[in-house]
């Protein structure tokens, strides 16, 4: 099976580099120049490994590797970048990165490397795709996208609101910005705003509350949301147990 790859590099010639090398190890490789396509890319389509740039001009190439651990963990992520420094691949690390590899590339390492973390990240989702995500008697399938609740059954929930609450429930109740959720789904509808993430937590928390009078949403002053339910990771032939 072909396991894809998003590369995020604002010079022509590395991306020229890079994509002979790494579709010939079977990778289908879609090269982007800028943040805002690479959110876009991201969040329309499956990939198995991200190679991005870090300094893409006045942007830094670090706030999708954060997004990207946040929003897709089981994804493979290799930072490229001119910065080499002991400091610069820590902090590269600490955001997200799997792996940091400093510029100039050798085509061939970045490959093996590429190559090894496309195949973790296959697996990784295929796991991911088999669990349910449970919390307080509720289940979240990521694969039907949808939630249930043992004692009322099925809750319905728009596209936009299985996203932002999938998303919650998978970060570990670490908070999220209003921006980090509204990329979520902005590719859906690129006219949403700060205020639809409002909304679209508000129309969550009444559902919740309907189907088991509980809301595991919680806001963070200065900051955005985040989920305060423990949530557990079920095979899906599992009987879903209580969360608290």
């Amino acid at each position: 099976m072909i396991k894809r790859a998003l590369l995020l590099d604002d010079d022509v010639l590395i991306a020229k580099l890079l994509q002979g090398p790494l579709s010939s190890e079977g990778l289908q490789v879609t090269h982007c120049k800028t943040l805002e396509s690479a959110y876009c890319l991201l969040n329309k389509d499956s990939f198995e490994l991200l190679l991005i740039d870090r300094m893409l001009g006045s942007e830094d190439g670090l706030e999708l590797v954060r997004y990207a651990r946040i929003h897709y963990p089981a994804i493979g992520i290799i930072v490229l970048s001119g910065k080499s420094q002991p400091i610069d691949r820590i902090i590269g690390l600490e955001s997200g990165a799997d792996d940091y590899l400093p510029k100039p590339l050798e085509p061939r390492e970045v490959v093996i490397r590429a190559r090894h973390l496309a195949a973790r990240a296959r697996i990784m989702m295929q796991l991911t795709n088999d669990h349910l995500l449970s919390f307080q008697r509720f289940s979240l399938d990521p694969l039907t996208r949808t939630l249930s609740h043992t004692d009322s059954g099925p809750v319905p929930l728009t596209g936009k609101e299985f996203d932002v609450l999938h998303c919650l429930a998978r970060s570990g109740n670490r908070p999220l910005s209003r921006k980090s959720l509204l990329l979520t789904i902005h590719d859906r509808d690129p006219c949403t705003t700060d205020r639809t993430i409002d909304t679209l937590i508000s129309n969550i928390r009444r559902k919740l509350r309907d189907a088991a009078g509980i809301d595991p949403v919680c806001t963070i002053r200065g900051s955005g949301y985040a989920f305060g339910a423990v949530v557990t990771h079920q095979q899906r032939s599992e009987e879903m147990t209580d969360g608290t």
